[in-house]
């Protein structure tokens, strides 16, 4: 039996791509343990129900902080590094696949060399273009790793540019392991957030979502004004946490519902109640530009059409599948308003090309051949 450790600097209900590897590697007939920051209930019990060994190393609370001390992100970096070392010498450990999740999962255990002893691979789900600390921590580690995985194909041509790896990164797109029943999304409203029951469910409207931070690098100024303008057929709706713009917005549309939080994968529910999904990414970097976004996926799993702005990351896969549409950088109500009222009428033709880009990513047969290779 293949045996799979997992090392992951964040909190899982916070990473559905790391979600989605496990859950395969259980699937795939792996034994699976986990180290991570921070387990929460929902997640506990899946792992318990599923024998995934895991350790919780208590350190959650450092990933919710909004702003972190230098002090507190040492004494992390510290705890986290010495429990991993720790870990990693264990002789149970050396038959183990060791799956590293981004270059941060890493950056603490610099220059151990427990990386001469381990078989490992990374997985990286940034691209960390702004940050010549992180570039040089994969830079260090990528030519030594079994296998190099990125989530985007465009991402694979630059890090095997820019690091060089041992072969041609292979590509795990952030698509979920699974959905929720979309039919059970009414009960888990009435059970743990009976405000939202009546204005997402009980009124019928026809919701356009936005999955994603509330920050002026991202303007909803001109969607928002878009849907109220579309009057009382269209309700928006935002789930992200705020960071200043949630007021100005209830002011363009009064009609906004707003959702803080809910962990993944519950806030698959939210998502498949929704007609119309916004993407937006700001276009300031290759992370940025050249996003993999998990949210493409829970869209499209629930034949939900997307709207999104103009970048490869979008684009593309949108004008190969025909699942979506693209707005201009003028943030034009009225375009905004033609494309929702144009997929509006068009529903059942963008839907069902949304589950065709979502049913022809196979990631269980990727892992499996990443398996086959270290």
């Amino acid at each position: 039996m293949k045996k799979v450790l997992i090392i992951h600097k964040n909190t899982i209900e916070n990473e559905p791509p790391t979600q989605m590897v496990i859950q395969h590697l259980i699937d795939l007939g792996v034994s699976v343990k986990l180290i991570t920051l921070g387990v929460n209930e929902y997640w506990r019990k899946e792992f318990q129900d599923k024998g995934v060994e895991f350790k919780d190393l208590g350190l959650a609370s450092f990933v919710s902080l909004k702003k972190r001390s230098f002090k507190k992100k040492i004494q992390t970096w510290w705890k986290y590094r010495k429990e991993v070392l720790k870990e990693l010498s264990l002789p149970e450990n050396n038959n183990r696949i060791v799956w590293f999740v981004d270059a941060d999962s890493i950056a603490p255990l610099l220059y151990s060399n427990i990386f001469d002893r381990i078989n490992y691979v990374m997985h990286v789900l940034e691209m960390y273009d702004h940050s010549s600390f992180y570039k040089y921590v994969l830079n260090k580690y990528i030519t030594t790793s079994k296998r190099l995985i990125v989530c985007e194909e465009n991402r694979a041509a630059i890090f095997n540019l820019w690091f060089k790896p041992k072969k041609y990164p292979v590509v795990l797109p952030n698509k979920p392991y699974k959905l929720l029943d979309d039919k059970k999304a009414g009960e888990f409203l009435k059970e743990n957030h009976s405000e939202l029951y009546d204005s997402l469910i009980k009124n019928h409207k026809k919701i356009v979502l936005y999955q994603g931070l509330i920050s002026p690098e991202r303007d909803l100024t001109f969607i928002l004004k878009a849907v109220n303008e579309l009057g009382e057929d269209f309700i928006p709706v935002i789930m992200g946490r705020d960071f200043g713009m949630l007021e100005h917005y209830k002011k363009i549309c009064p009609r906004l519902v707003h959702i803080s939080f809910i962990p993944s994968p519950q806030h698959l529910y939210i998502t498949s109640l929704a007609r119309i999904g916004i993407l937006m990414y700001d276009p300031i970097s290759l992370n940025q530009i050249f996003c993999a976004p998990n949210k493409i996926f829970e869209y499209s799993g629930y034949g939900v059409p997307v709207i999104g702005n103009n970048i490869p990351g979008l684009s593309v896969p949108f004008q190969k599948f025909g699942c979506g549409r693209i707005f201009g950088t003028s943030n034009d109500v009225a375009e905004i308003k033609n494309m929702i009222l144009e997929i509006d009428q068009n529903f059942d033709q963008y839907s069902q090309n949304s589950f065709i880009m979502f049913n022809a990513v196979d990631n269980k047969a990727i892992i499996k051949s990443v398996l086959e290779e270290v």
